[in-house]
């Protein structure tokens, strides 16, 4: 059998990356299953839950499970490769939206099947045929409209569908002068105008940024960061957002900052950390990350009501999260060998496909 059939590194310009997303994977995954095991399990009050409780063991455990900010990373690593992608010549729009159809969709549409089966069948959600077609144009992104979703963590995707629809508005700027500074002002402007009620979206933006500047401009950047200030900033922000001293919309815009200082020195400068971010192993589960996204939710529901034996226990609590995340990581490498995988050799003539 040939490597490239059994291997899940894939040749990327951009190696660390796939260490990054399985971070942002893993700490999205630590959200969603520890909160089900302390609020579900252990039916402890969602009031108690919560950076206020009186209890310092919830408000370390709240701290571990405050991880939606994985979402974040996702969209600033997205933001910068599609913004990358689109800068290249002879950009077809019709292309680019098709190629991001064929790369998402179809472990979605399957993942989307499989979690409305289970929720349906298994945990009694009533079926709404309406809020299932929503689901599959990602309506369910946006609260207001009140789709049920189906898979929740879906919602992203939808965030995702609507930059892939804008910013190729990029590609529109003429000539070679002052090109990045008009590209930067226009993101700028599209940053600036994003309402509250849609501040995730920012995050997308943020890495459309970084994916506008030079490679030289982004080496010298990252060799003027000491890597412990970039760790420390971003680290901060969750302290920050624990001790409540300012408001979710400065801190959001505090985070997105911080992030992709750190993203910009992990990716353009040499550094411990970012070699272990290329390790092989780290670049495997990056490889698998978008399944372990889309499966993680529905895997954990099904073995805490399913397998987990009750009364709640903190044996109960370990085999719940580590199972978890085993039957993930076999489900996510099942969906990528059957749905994603095929993309990518479609297109292993490139150097770098996100």
């Amino acid at each position: 059998m040939e490597k490239s059939t059994v291997s899940l590194v894939r040749p990327l310009a951009y190696p660390s990356l796939e260490g990054v997303r399985f971070y942002a994977a893993l700490i999205v995954f630590v959200e969603h299953v520890l909160s089900g095991i302390v609020l579900e399990y252990f039916k402890i009050n969602p009031l108690e839950f919560s950076y206020s409780s009186d209890s310092r063991t919830l408000k370390a455990l709240y701290y571990l499970a405050d991880g939606n900010h994985g979402v974040d990373i996702f969209f600033i690593i997205s933001g910068f490769l599609m913004t990358r992608l689109i800068q290249k010549p002879n950009l077809s729009y019709s292309d680019f939206v098709l190629a991001r159809v064929k790369r998402i969709y179809p472990a979605f549409f399957v993942s989307l099947l499989i979690t409305t089966l289970i929720v349906v069948q298994v945990f009694g959600w009533p079926w709404k045929i309406m809020d299932f077609l929503g689901n599959l144009i990602f309506l369910n992104a946006f609260p207001a409209l009140g789709v049920m979703p189906y898979n929740h963590v879906s919602w992203s995707l939808g965030y995702e569908f609507a930059f892939y629809v804008i910013i190729p508005i990029l590609a529109l700027v003429p000539g070679d002068t002052a090109k990045t500074s008009i590209k930067f002002v226009i993101l700028l402007a599209i940053l600036f105008c994003i309402p509250p009620s849609l501040i995730r979206f920012e995050a997308l933006f943020v890495g459309g940024l970084i994916g506008i500047l030079s490679e030289s401009s982004l080496k010298a950047f990252a060799s003027k960061i000491p890597l412990s200030i970039a760790v420390i900033a971003y680290l901060s922000c969750g302290v920050i957002k624990a001790l409540g001293v300012i408001s979710y919309q400065s801190y959001y815009s505090l985070f997105l900052a911080c992030a992709a200082v750190l993203f910009v020195r992990l990716v353009w400068r040499t550094s411990a950390l970012g070699s272990f971010l290329m390790l092989p192993a780290m670049r495997t589960l990056g490889t698998l990350s978008y399944s372990l996204y889309l499966y993680h939710s529905v895997i954990a529901s099904l073995v805490l009501y399913k397998l987990t034996p009750w009364p709640a226990s903190l044996g109960g609590a370990v085999f719940a999260f580590l199972t978890t995340f085993v039957l993930t990581l076999f489900a996510s490498y099942v969906s990528y060998m059957l749905f994603e995988k095929w993309y990518f050799n479609a297109s292993r003539h490139r150097a770098s496909v996100p």
